[in-house]
């Protein structure tokens, strides 16, 4: 069924294109009579407002129209028809953003703006900030852009494969306007409803100050379930038919319930002085991890011929199946523990808008704060630990006086990972843009600053028969005995205990200039200094239970694991060169050669005589591309293509120690990325347009063995990118109509999305490398619109045919090899907009 859905997307995608282009006009709006494609102005190079078309650079932009008619309101609902962006996806708030297949743990590849606020990801245990990008709610946008190829020279060391801004309406002076929002939906195998409501209202509170509030609150609803039992006594083996039981039972438990609220505020000073400020709240509750098992877990005869390699026939495989042992199934979780995860966040900023007698001056400070709660079930991970003993077949013991000389610590199963991961992130951003947009010379230039303070808890205690810690916890006992956990306060019983906070220092100078040498000749120039320190301070509180009872750190005289500080110190210069040709009003060529980096970063301590690098270093792009932009059948075709080729050195790569116990990021390895994109707008008549995009990646390898000192990686040349697709490609295609009831105009659309299949490891010959198996996903919408009444009707089909995809095989932290992440399942609603002085 998966390759006959793959097979019937790639026919429909494909007739798309080639009618499109045939096709003569775009019409935007029902009854128009010449409708030409609309300009789009974007900000992205920061030298002001500029159409879209006219830039050199590959850059996708979705404006409020757009948005709307895609009823966007999360990154997957419009990131599929982006050309060249993709991402990995575990849960809510663990997303990565990938653009043209750019993908390593470490630091972010991609860099994230909300307005003029970057955001970072938070720190993790292994220090791979990238995993866990921001995830606000996309109410009330104006636009949303999407810079390809590395954008260091403006947009600083995170922006390596490119960039991704999202842009809030902004208020308007003197005019009052509202609307309400509701959207009710059912999802395929869920329960219960999803639901979403927004509210937004722009305040003319004074002639020379308004505000634009908006409050949302939604439920996502799960469809996954637990049915995982385990022995109520650890020691005992659940497969036995005398064994006692305890089981979970929790139904869709992966719900998500968000709650936020905005205030974006602009007071015209002066003629000269404009200010504007912001205020973001979110908070996000979520039930548990949205990871299941579909497939034959740690089974040495798997039954389904598509994933036989997801089984774990490895000796330790056989040694684990009496602890991991259970029914697998669609949408069935195996986990023992419950993994509620609460995210909340906070922004705020105040962007100065001068205009000076030599340039334009922005100068913005923000402040953004992020506390998120991650946990995971970690007994698959102590069970790795103790599997030699399993594999030996010892006895068990269930005290941490272990008076059997020889025993597996079965007080030690189950457990939890608790991980308190916070981020407090200070910024400050000033730029100078030259005035005259009609000059043959045009330039931008400022300085950055931003300090990022991240604070990491890691806490594993053991957990009851309900899959959640005891409570109350046993009281803390000082100085410590042999009990595990002892003298942690909060984590008692506890497998281990660790605390981590981290300050990076970043400052950098910038400036770009663009010279139009001739009216049809465009140079562009940039360069970016930056200079990061980076301090990382580490303590052990409990070490790892299952090296032994309460093992001593024989590195010190007292046996007590030390703080542990660490120090790295960076310094890049990131540049740009891009060429223009402006063949006519209509079409442009460009080539381009531009460096990006990822900053370097500083690894968690390991324990006792567990040697981890302290630092890795930091990894470059070089970014080669040529492209074409063309408007065509006056203005009502747009097609444009580039190709590309990226040389990567001295990639940041994930490694563990030799225990198996730890992560850390080091470095080996060059890559090379090659590939072409396409996009394209174009119309069938004057009521029907269609968009599509495709991009296919011809090469994303490894170009010389990961050779390193400090950490086992294990690819080899030739070795492919893992968990990239070689094509993915998106259409849509919308109908506009007069309806026979005065005053209603009509809509029909129809979306679509292909992902192609990839692996889970460089290495195509690990035990741990999953087959990602290639999937299309189709939407469907109509809507309905009054605009006397300011009234909009819609009815929607998400995923219409209950597509299963594997956006997300093994891979997350505490995952399985087995464990799968998919996108939501057949989803049907309706939304209803109300608006109050809208026209």
């Amino acid at each position: 069924m998966r390759h006959y859905k793959t097979a019937v997307f790639l026919q429909v995608s494909v007739a798309a294109l080639f009618l499109s282009a045939a096709g003569p006009t775009v019409a935007q709006d029902a009854g128009a009579d010449d409708e030409t494609i609309d300009e789009i102005i974007v900000t992205s190079r920061k030298m002001g407002a500029e159409n879209l078309q006219k830039i050199p650079a590959s850059i996708s932009a979705l404006d409020r129209t757009a948005l709307e008619e895609m009823m966007v309101v999360d990154f997957e609902d419009f990131a599929r028809q982006i050309p060249g962006l993709t991402f990995l996806d575990t849960a809510p708030g663990e997303r990565k953003y990938i653009i043209r297949g750019i993908q390593s743990a470490g630091q972010q590849n991609v860099a994230v703006y909300y307005d003029e606020v970057p955001l970072p990801g938070v720190q993790d245990s292994t220090s791979d900030s990238g995993s866990q990008t921001t995830d606000l709610k996309l109410y009330d946008m104006e636009r949303i852009e999407v810079l390809r190829g590395p954008q260091g020279t403006v947009f600083g060391a995170n922006s390596q494969g490119g960039t991704v801004r999202f842009i809030t309406v902004q208020p308007v002076l003197g005019e009052f306007e509202s609307y309400v929002s509701a959207e009710f939906s059912r999802t395929n195998a869920s329960a219960d409803n999803n639901s979403n409501i927004q509210a937004v209202v722009n305040l003319p509170l004074s002639d020379t100050f308004a505000a634009r509030v908006l409050i949302y609150d939604g439920e996502d609803a799960g469809y996954i379930d637990n049915n995982r039992c385990r022995a109520t006594n650890p020691a005992e083996d659940p497969r036995d038919g005398d064994t006692a039981l305890s089981c979970l039972n929790q139904q869709d438990y992966n719900w998500a319930d968000t709650t936020g609220f905005r205030a974006n505020l602009l007071w015209e000073a002066s003629d000269t002085v404009t200010l504007r400020g912001q205020f973001w709240w979110q908070d996000r509750q979520t039930g548990g991890d949205a990871r299941y098992h579909p497939f034959d877990a740690y089974n040495l005869n798997p039954t389904d011929p598509v994933y036989a390699g997801n089984s774990d026939s490895s000796p330790t495989g056989a040694a684990v199946q009496g602890f991991t042992f259970f029914e697998e199934g669609k949408f069935r979780s195996g986990d023992y523990a419950l993994t509620p995860k609460p995210d909340e966040q906070f922004i705020y900023s105040l962007t100065g808008e001068f205009e000076l007698p030599f340039a334009n001056v922005s100068a913005t400070v923000s402040r953004y704060d992020r506390d998120y709660q991650f946990k995971f079930d970690s007994t698959w991970i102590v069970t790795f630990l103790l599997r030699d003993d399993l594999a030996a077949g010892l006895p068990a013991c269930l005290t941490a006086d272990q008076t059997v000389p020889d025993c597996i610590r079965a007080d030690l199963l189950y457990a939890l990972t608790d991980q308190r991961q916070a981020i407090a992130q200070d910024a400050f951003e000033i730029r100078f843009n030259s005035k005259d947009s009609g000059s043959p010379i045009r330039w931008v230039a400022g300085a950055f600053y931003r300090n990022r303070e991240s604070t990491f808890h890691s806490f594993v205690p053991v957990i009851n028969t309900e899959g959640v810690t005891f409570s109350p916890p046993v009281a803390p006992v000082l100085p410590p005995p042999n009990e595990i956990g002892s003298g942690v306060p909060g984590c008692h019983p506890c497998v281990f205990a660790r605390t981590d906070n981290k300050d990076i220092e970043e400052t950098a100078f910038f400036g770009e200039v663009s010279w139009s040498i001739t009216d049809a000749l465009d140079l562009n120039v940039g360069a970016r200094w930056f200079d990061v320190d980076q301090t990382e301070t580490g303590f052990t509180n409990f070490q790892f239970a299952a090296f032994g009872t309460n093992p001593p750190d024989t590195t010190t005289p007292t046996g007590q694991t030390p703080p542990s500080i660490n120090n790295l110190s960076d310094s890049e210069v990131p540049w740009k060169v891009a060429l223009a040709w402006h063949a006519n009003d209509d079409v442009t060529l460009f080539g381009s050669a531009s460096i990006g980096y990822r900053l370097g970063g500083t690894n968690n301590r390991g324990i006792g005589n567990i040697v981890i690098p302290e630092n890795f270093e930091a990894d470059e792009l070089t970014n080669y591309e040529f492209g074409i932009k063309t408007q065509l059948g006056d203005n009502r075709t747009i097609l444009n293509a580039s190709v590309f080729f990226m040389e990567w050195d001295n990639l940041q790569v994930a490694g563990r120690d030799l225990t198996g116990a730890f992560g850390f990021i080091g470095n080996a390895g060059t890559a090379e990325v090659q590939g072409l994109e396409v996009e394209l707008a174009t119309a069938l008549g004057d009521n029907f347009y269609v968009t599509g995009q495709i991009t296919y990646l011809d090469k994303k390898e490894l170009t010389e063995d990961q050779v390193s000192t400090e950490i086992v990686a294990p690819g080899l040349k030739g070795d492919q990118i893992p968990r990239i697709p070689e094509i993915t490609a998106g259409f849509t295609a919308q109908y506009s109509y007069q309806l026979p009831i005065p005053g209603w105009d009509g809509a029909v659309r129809l979306e679509g999305s292909f992902t192609d299949d990839s692996f889970t490891q460089f290495r195509p010959t690990s035990e741990e490398n999953r087959f990602q198996d290639s999937y299309s996903i189709f939407n469907a919408r109509a809507t309905f619109r009054n605009d006397e009444m300011d009234l909009d009707l819609g009815l929607f089909i998400e995923n219409m045919f209950d597509e299963e995809g594997d956006v997300n095989i093994g891979g997350a932290a505490g995952a399985q090899p087995t464990s799968k992440v998919t996108n939501r399942p057949r989803t049907i609603g309706v939304r209803v907009t109300k608006g109050f002085g809208r026209n």
